[in-house]
């Protein structure tokens, strides 16, 4: 249930007044706040309950990444404090250009960031599931992912409730069954599709057919992009294989999505691999 959105200038507690909304679509929405005590603007995820509040920070807390938002805190009533990143979100980056995606180096690029955090999300025991451009803030050039609010312990990555968004879902989150890092491989080769081809692999889902991924293939690459190589479009094809096993781990997807850019400046110093 979405609540009715704080107006500037509300307070939330004692600390924290807000200066604007950031997102209003989820039911927890996002603020941009001034903190009093700290003296400097944060995002603020506003909760129903601090018992959801302490769920999400306690996942957010364990994260230390570049390419993951920071925790900054948790206040009462039910706020989780994060840095404020300005900047669009990966779907409104790629809606703003001209033909509403990006270059196969540029969407690359992207990915790579995106994988090095979801590297680091399941080195630390955890699993976020609801990979998407909508869960990525474009912060001067730099993908940075967020939103835990779905993650679980992959030591207890069997599913019991239907979490994530319903187009970015690996067949057996769908289900509802045992995910592994391979779940959000899944997540990250469509979203990798859709930045390459503004379009989703799959069609979407209808209410008596809502998770079209867990029967029909992905719509071939070239089908939309012509020119993209065929390594290219049979490694996207691996990545939202239905079998998990048949997707590639990420120590082998990066490097591989590495060698498909050709332009623009490099990932890293010449002479240099990760």
């Amino acid at each position: 249930m979405q609540r009715r959105a704080l107006k500037i200038g509300a307070r939330l507690g004692r600390h924290l007044t807000v200066l604007g909304l950031v997102d209003a679509e989820s039911a927890n929405p996002v603020y941009l706040v001034w903190h009093h005590r700290a003296w400097c603007p944060m995002a603020c995820k506003v909760f129903h309950s601090m018992r959801r509040a302490r769920q999400e920070a306690n996942r957010l807390k364990t994260l230390d990444h570049p390419s993951v938002v920071r925790y900054l805190g948790l206040e009462s009533p039910a706020c989780l404090l994060m840095e404020f990143l300005e900047g669009p979100t990966l779907r409104k980056f790629v809606r703003t250009q001209r033909r509403k995606k990006l270059s196969i180096s540029d969407a690359l690029r992207v990915a790579i960031y995106i994988g090095s955090a979801l590297t680091h999300v399941h080195a630390r025991g955890l699993l976020h599931l609801d990979v998407k451009p909508a869960n990525v803030i474009v912060y001067r050039g730099r993908p940075v992912l967020f939103d835990v609010g779905t993650a679980v312990p992959r030591r207890r990555a069997q599913l019991d409730t239907l979490v994530g968004t319903d187009e970015y879902m690996a067949p057996e989150q769908c289900a509802k069954g045992r995910v592994t890092p391979a779940a959000d491989v899944f997540s990250l080769g469509v979203t990798v599709y859709e930045m390459l081809t503004g379009k989703l692999p799959f069609a979407r889902g209808t209410r008596s057919k809502p998770f079209p991924q867990c029967a029909d293939e992905a719509t071939p690459l070239r089908r939309h992009l012509p020119r993209a190589p065929a390594a290219l479009e049979a490694l996207l094809a691996a990545c939202l294989a239905r079998d998990p096993r048949r997707r590639p781990p990420l120590r082998e997807l990066m490097p591989a999505l590495h060698g498909f850019i050709k332009g623009g400046p490099a990932m890293w110093p010449a002479g240099f691999r990760p």
